[in-house]
């Protein structure tokens, strides 16, 4: 079973969701499809920046619709869930994607990206792996694949955990919002297998045959990572909601800070 699928799953285990909620998926694409159906889900509808031909017929039984993961054309809460996978690196402001996400999500976000370790780190320092993702822009002859799904290459934006929430509660900072992480780790055999280098191929060989044990002793530092955010109706502290209107409370602040006093 790949990362995706079981993420999936494992969210339904937790009854943080559920196979009948509603899903838009952003910068989305067939492995999606395949993963959702594998899922158990039947509400979902896979989006992209451009309009692909036959996409109607493509995507079923699930829905497709053309949209921009940064600027997305829908209302607030039209989804239960908005799902990304592998695409917030491909936009011009990863963190803008996750906002507008969340705008559009009811029950919350999952965002499927590689984390910031320092296994990646290492990794980019002995030239296994790069700051910018040229295999797709070189196997499309450069045509697509890239930034904004276009020809140029695009940065890998990687992620943690603190960054992550960050980015939430700086777009969201009224109510709590909980977090849930998971990890795992894929060595990229095809873009070592492709390599000229015997070195490189080498090394592809070498990193897959310790992959089963590197999450054991470094369950974070793989290069697959979901993060999810959760909203809840729980509001900070030092707010109300009054006639439907959010209010600070004045008296949570006094109870600790004396105006008079104010310099």
């Amino acid at each position: 079973m790949n990362f995706y699928v079981k993420c999936l799953n494992l969210l339904t285990a937790k009854r943080i969701w559920s196979t009948g909620d509603s899903v838009l998926v952003v910068a989305g694409g067939p492995t999606d499809r395949a993963c959702f159906l594998d899922a158990g889900f039947g509400n979902v509808v896979i989006s992209n920046l451009e309009h692909e031909d036959g996409a109607s017929a493509q995507y079923q039984p699930f829905r497709w619709m053309c949209l921009d993961a940064e600027k997305i054309a829908l209302d607030d809460t039209s989804f239960d869930w908005v799902v990304v996978h592998a695409g917030l690196h491909h936009l011009s402001v990863p963190a803008a994607g996750i906002c507008e996400m969340f705008r559009v999500a009811r029950k919350g976000i999952v965002c499927f990206e590689a984390r910031d370790s320092w296994a990646m780190r290492l990794a980019k320092r002995a030239a296994l792996t790069s700051d910018y993702e040229l295999e797709p822009a070189f196997l499309s002859g450069g045509k697509t694949g890239g930034y904004r799904n276009g020809p140029i290459p695009n940065y890998v934006y990687r992620w943690t955990e603190r960054e992550f929430e960050k980015v939430v509660k700086s777009y969201h900072p009224a109510y709590h919002v909980d977090f849930l992480y998971f990890y795992g780790l894929q060595v990229p055999l095809q873009r070592f297998a492709m390599a000229r280098s015997s070195v490189l191929r080498s090394a592809g060989w070498l990193l897959n045959g310790i992959s089963k044990i590197f999450p054991l002793v470094f369950p974070r530092q793989g290069n697959q990572f979901a993060m999810v955010a959760v909203k809840t109706s729980v509001l900070q502290p030092w707010l109300t909601l009054e006639g439907g209107n959010l209010q600070f409370r004045e008296e949570v602040m006094a109870g600790k800070y004396d105006k008079k006093k104010y310099i």
